[in-house]
């Protein structure tokens, strides 16, 4: 259930955590001038309060202590404890099909971009530990071409739209800005498809040829073959911006690294089939 079937087949989760550190390595620079901004801007913001602080102003503070758990050192931020926040997310996405094709190689399957949507909410215990979840659609999409020149005009463009509720928790350096880890897992339902290409018909009994056939249509679920229960593992980066005293900005980049097959054992010899999905997301929150 947390790694894929067939290791001898598919990437298995250790290389897919490796390829995914060796990725977000690519990020290092601009990192390390994030966390060095927030470096020199903790203590900046520090001497500022301090010099502006009256005594009345200081005894309160002092007074209000368990609403500022701030970890020691300035690249944490002071966040109030036991937070919730609620906000919308939006963004484009690109899928990876895993698939093993066999004997069937000149089938070519290529990734294919979506869009992903949807509600969050976070619980901030801490002003550096946070977890999130919410509802998001995301669209694992792929097409599938006919290498071969013979019949080089088949194709399929798939279109498959899930709904899944991530759980990942949180790891958050800087103040205003915050650079976030995020580790976690979800579950999701696939709800709807589409397929759309070109097939070729099987060779008439009457008239011994062939016909190309395009179609555009909603793809028909099988309770038989389908499996619509989705789960995996969730890892990404963040930046966090504090707008405004309750609003905060954020950017994600997130890989959903899907583990459930999308079929049922409904045959003996089947050929497992994964989808590993990047995403883009941009979001609004509210602090409550």
């Amino acid at each position: 259930m947390f790694v894929r079937g067939d290791a001898t087949r598919h990437p298995s989760f250790f290389l897919f955590i490796t390829e995914y550190l060796s990725q977000f390595l690519m990020f290092r620079k601009s990192t390390a001038i994030l966390l060095l901004l927030a470096i020199m801007s903790g203590p900046a913001m520090a001497q500022h309060d301090e010099s502006a602080a009256t005594p009345s102003a200081t005894t309160a503070k002092a007074g209000n202590n368990k609403a500022d758990d701030t970890f020691p050192g300035s690249l944490f931020p002071r966040t109030p404890v036991a937070t919730w926040s609620v906000g919308l997310i939006g963004g484009i996405d690109n899928n990876h099909h895993v698939i093993n094709v066999s004997y069937a190689t000149d089938m070519k399957y290529t990734d294919r971009s979506g869009i992903t949507a949807g509600v969050a909410a976070s619980y901030n215990p801490t002003g550096w530990f946070s977890l999130h979840t919410g509802i998001a659609l995301v669209q694992k999409n792929y097409r599938m071409d006919r290498d071969n020149r013979y019949v080089s005009f088949i194709y399929t463009e798939s279109t498959n739209n899930y709904l899944l509720m991530p759980l990942t928790a949180q790891i958050s350096l800087g103040r205003a800005f915050r650079v976030c880890g995020i580790f976690g897992g979800y579950v999701g339902y696939w709800y709807s498809g589409h397929r759309e290409g070109m097939s070729l018909s099987v060779p008439s009994l009457v008239t011994n040829s062939t016909e190309l056939n395009a179609f555009d249509n909603d793809y028909v679920f099988d309770s038989r073959r389908d499996n619509r229960f989705d789960a995996g593992w969730v890892f990404g980066v963040a930046l966090r911006y504090a707008l405004l005293h309750k609003v905060d900005l954020s950017a994600e980049l997130r890989w959903y690294y899907g583990v459930t097959d999308m079929q049922k054992s409904y045959m003996s010899v089947m050929n497992p089939r994964y989808n590993t999905t990047r995403t883009i997301q941009f979001g609004v929150s509210y602090w409550l």
